[in-house]
């Protein structure tokens, strides 16, 4: 006769504290159980802590982007480098270091260098408009001296007319190339073009990438998003999901071409972009609130850049005692199952999961990739043959 499993139950019990317990009708494995505390109680089940965070240092810029609004908002920088010493977690391996514009802040190398002695020297990016060009690199040789594994991501959205006419700046392209090319000329590696899609420059995707390749960066490419958290904006409008199709299909293609192994993984990334226009919803589930966070210049945690929940706030609390209170439990069970973004901050550990479903996404297109090459060879040859 088949048997029946009983139900299973609960894994976890929210105390008033704001801490978790194991359920009494749980049992660990005999090899491993845990003693109780010194009331008797079984002990207390705890979250891990996050390994990614946006932290965003000012909400003072000197762009008009019209994808974005925060330049619009008042002035917040309530957190010193002392603060942020003291307010983040030691267990991150990756942080975006971000705005408004981060490098506006004048003691932004004090606040790279507390966020790398006390996060555990995670891989920190600067993310910057690149309109400063003689400032932002006499600020980042003095950030490497204290953070050798610094990036850098520089934003550039189209050609020059488009963005110039989208950061709203004179010669904001110009500027921006030429911090890429100052940085280069430092020796760094680790830099990126940013590309924020929205439906009046996603045909120009491509060409920036391309800009890129001549540069020698890296090229991450977004679609904006509205949100009340961190962008300040509703009005963003959709791209046509024919458009993602042609432009981010067509970006694959030439990052399987490439000989970068970060660029096929990129190009997974960009997949999800064109699954995201298609169905309105991520690939796979989202860490936020589990493995990333968003914190404000303001000292507010969010689990997120889109969601509008208030964790707590590291100027009153202990980033450990918000990340394990009964209210950031409920919301954490809340984004578990949200499929509603599609960002790299959120998805980024969710991917590094799943090594072997991406490695065939990867594997298989390559394959493909190659093979395409080789016909174009073929008949390119037997074109000359033929003359």
């Amino acid at each position: 006769m088949r048997k029946v499993r009983a139900p299973t139950q609960p894994l976890r019990r929210l105390q008033p504290d704001g801490t978790v317990r194991p359920h009494p009708g749980v049992r660990p494995h005999p090899g491993v159980q845990p003693a109780p505390d010194a009331a008797g109680h079984p002990p207390l089940r705890r979250t891990p802590l996050p390994v990614e965070a946006i932290v965003s240092v000012t909400n003072r810029c000197d762009a008009r982007c019209s994808m974005c609004n925060i330049w619009q908002l008042e002035r917040q920088e309530l957190l010193t480098a002392e603060d942020y010493r003291r307010a983040l977690p030691p267990t991150l391996r990756n942080v975006n270091l971000t705005g408004g514009e981060a490098l506006l802040r004048p003691d932004i190398v004090e606040i790279a260098q507390a966020i790398h002695e006390t996060a555990g020297r995670p891989r920190i990016v600067l993310a910057t408009n690149g309109f400063r060009t003689e400032r932002t690199l006499r600020t980042v040789a003095q950030i490497l001296v204290h953070v050798p594994n610094l990036g850098l991501a520089v934003s550039i959205d189209g050609d020059a007319g488009t963005h110039d006419r989208m950061r709203g700046v004179p010669k904001a392209w110009e500027r921006a190339v030429h911090t890429l090319r100052g940085l280069r000329g430092m020796g760094l590696r680790d830099i990126r073009i940013g590309f924020t899609a929205t439906p009046d420059n996603i045909a120009q995707l491509c060409s920036i990438y391309e800009l890129s390749r001549e540069l020698g960066v890296e090229f991450a490419a977004t679609v904006a998003q509205n949100s009340d958290v961190y962008y300040a904006t509703d009005v963003n409008a959709p791209i046509d999901i024919a458009a993602v199709e042609r432009h981010f299909g067509a970006l694959i293609g030439k990052r399987l071409e490439s000989a970068s192994p970060k660029d096929w993984l990129r190009a997974y990334f960009d997949h999800g972009a064109i699954h995201f226009a298609r169905s309105g919803l991520r690939l796979g589930r989202c860490d936020a609130a589990s493995g990333f966070f968003y914190l404000s210049p303001s000292g507010d945690v969010y689990p997120c850049l889109t969601l509008a929940r208030v964790l707590g706030n590291v100027r009153t609390s202990s980033f450990d005692a918000l990340w394990q209170a009964a209210h950031t439990v409920a919301v954490r069970d809340e984004v578990a199952g949200c499929r509603k973004c599609w960002m790299m901050c959120t998805a980024r550990t969710e991917l590094k999961r799943h090594p072997v479903e991406i490695g065939w996404w990867v594997g298989s297109r390559k394959v493909a990739s190659l093979a395409r090459a080789g016909t174009r060879l073929l008949r390119r040859d037997a074109g000359v043959g033929g003359r």
